[in-house]
């Protein structure tokens, strides 16, 4: 009897042993899913929040982006105009020329000499006008190509953030899966080290015992 349950005693030992390794093994297993989890869930919310501010930068790259397409436009219509206008001043300046050239009186040739005179005058505030139209133009175009760049900057980002995302989510789910298996296990394998528990202190008890009445 004492011989069979100090045998008992012994394997009910390794039971437990046994039982606090495996749940110590699931203790850490499930340390390690519940913090990736943790991870998984923080990256998540970050990429989230970044994904938004850079869409909402893109929005405002592509509202500014259309605006100065429109000033461009704008800028090349009124430079048109002023082109269009410097031909005709021209004209008038060689219709005046030629005017004053035939002129058979004085008034005559006053009257064209004051159109001459206005025609120059007009030239000058218009070639003038047109540099600047052109510089402005020139100014714009590389604000342009600025913000294709930022345009291009931006989508590659939103991009790389979008395509990183699925895997994001994988590794939450699947952290969220090992979390509850562990749970379990751990819940498992707590419950019998502490039948192993039980079941020794009892055997243990009864040997005492036995040792006792000898």
């Amino acid at each position: 009897m004492l011989a069979s349950l100090a045998k008992l005693a012994e394997k009910l030992k390794q039971q437990k042993m046994d039982a606090s390794k495996l749940r110590r093994q699931n203790e850490r297993a499930l340390k390690e899913a519940v913090s990736l989890r943790r991870h998984s869930t923080s990256g998540l919310k970050r990429l989230e929040r970044h994904l938004e501010n850079d869409r909402e930068q893109l929005t405002d790259i592509n509202v500014g982006f259309n605006q100065i397409l429109a000033r461009k436009e704008s800028l090349e219509r009124l430079a048109k105009s002023a082109q269009e206008r410097l031909l005709k001043e021209m004209e008038a300046k060689d219709q005046a020329e030629i005017d004053i050239a035939n002129a058979d009186s004085e008034d005559t040739k006053s009257g064209a000499q004051y159109r001459l005179d206005i025609a120059n005058e007009k030239i000058q505030e218009l070639e003038e006008e047109i540099k600047l139209r052109e510089k402005s133009v020139q100014k714009v175009e590389q604000e342009i190509i600025d913000y294709r760049k930022s345009q291009e900057s931006a989508t590659r980002k939103i991009n790389k953030e979008t395509k990183s995302k699925p895997m994001l989510v994988t590794q939450l789910k699947e952290s969220q899966v090992d979390s509850e298996k562990f749970q379990k296990k751990l819940q498992a394998s707590a419950k019998r080290e502490e039948n192993a528990n039980k079941a020794l202190a009892k055997v243990n008890a009864k040997l005492e015992e036995l040792v006792a009445k000898k």
